[in-house]
């Protein structure tokens, strides 16, 4: 026994001493950075494994310009604009990513009251916030604004079995301005995974989804845009984990409009073929994919800040509402957003 115990000790020690001195993974994080859909991107990556990034670049940049070459209602030569320019009520067959966002539009059509409306694309070009150039300094009359609302209208699109849609008026287009870019950064998503990266994050124009623990392990931390443009620094912040963020305001893109107090917002309400004109002026909606985030943000901030509340909580969704009035702004939050995330934010 004399002899066995010290032979024990030792054995003990060498395994402590080799498991201390081992290295561990060391976890790097890679940015990626650029310019797609008229607007910024990034990408951040944390990873113990040594990527490619020249390669990975080079898959997200190829796959945001297919992507831009589908769902863009500016390029001539996309899928959706050739849509749009198609004058016929025969049926046409579109493209299987195109057909899935138009099926989700017709879900949060329903679901938002009317307020989410692709086929608004009409109402948006007579107040000058589509593609439509010869509109961008005028303003639009009631008999302008009333052709335009008949042209629109969700009953006016008919899908059909075999990837087929048939327009019921020649003239309806639509713009998905309010749900391509979270479509889109739903698909880089599934691009970053098919790499076997689990904990990453993709902003694209200000809206983000953040997969993983990110570095400290409860999340990424990202800045909520309030419409506070005087004091970006004073931006709340949170923690994202396997969710999505989407901002709208109305005071992201306006022209001066001088039958209003206010500016026109690019914001039309598909009720009415107006810009809003309540006091909200910002919506941050979180949700499981971008692309329903960026959906429901645009939703709830046409809703305003009663109906977009009242939504909010029917519906359980994490969102917080920012009004201004009087010169003040006051912060809403949902109970949904508050049983998320605690009053003391990282």
């Amino acid at each position: 026994m004399k002899i066995f115990i010290p032979v024990i000790s030792l054995f003990i020690f060498c395994i402590f001493s080799c498991t201390d001195s081992r290295e561990q993974p060391v976890t790097k994080l890679y940015e990626l950075k650029g310019r797609a859909l008229g607007t910024t991107w990034t990408i951040k990556t944390l990873s113990q494994d040594e990527l490619d990034q020249k390669e990975l670049r080079k898959d997200i940049v190829s796959r945001l310009e297919e992507l831009e070459k589908i769902f863009s209602h500016w390029r001539a030569e996309s899928e959706l604009y050739q849509f749009n320019a198609a004058l016929t009520t025969t049926p046409i067959s579109i493209h299987p990513e195109l057909l899935e966002l138009l099926r989700h539009a017709q879900w949060m059509h329903k679901q938002s009251d009317g307020t989410f409306d692709p086929t608004i694309a009409p109402v948006v070009n007579i107040w000058g916030f589509g593609p439509v150039g010869k509109t961008r300094s005028t303003l639009p009359t009631e008999d302008q604004i009333q052709k335009a609302m008949s042209l629109a209208g969700m009953e006016k699109l008919e899908i059909l079995p075999q990837g087929m849609v048939r327009k019921k008026v020649t003239t309806l287009q639509l713009d998905f301005s309010a749900s391509a870019k979270g479509e889109i950064i739903d698909q880089i998503c599934k691009l970053l995974d098919r790499w076997g990266l689990k904990n990453y994050l993709v902003e694209i124009g200000g809206e983000i989804r953040a997969e993983g623990k990110g570095r400290k392990g409860k999340g990424w931390v990202v800045g909520l845009e309030d419409g506070n443009l005087q004091k970006p620094e004073d931006m709340t912040s949170v923690t994202l984990r396997n969710y999505a963020v989407a901002t709208s305001g109305s005071y992201r893109l306006t022209k001066p409009n001088p039958d209003s107090n206010r500016s026109a917002s690019h914001l039309i309400d598909p009720r009415t073929g107006r810009p809003i004109e309540h006091s909200l002026v910002a919506v941050n909606a979180f949700a499981p994919t971008a692309r329903d985030a960026d959906a429901w943000a645009t939703a709830l901030m046409i809703l305003g800040p009663e109906e977009g509340m009242k939504k909010g909580e029917e519906l359980d969704m994490v969102a917080r509402f920012i009004t201004i009035e009087n010169g003040k702004m006051r912060t809403f939050l949902t109970t949904a957003y508050h049983r998320l995330y605690s009053i003391d934010m990282p």
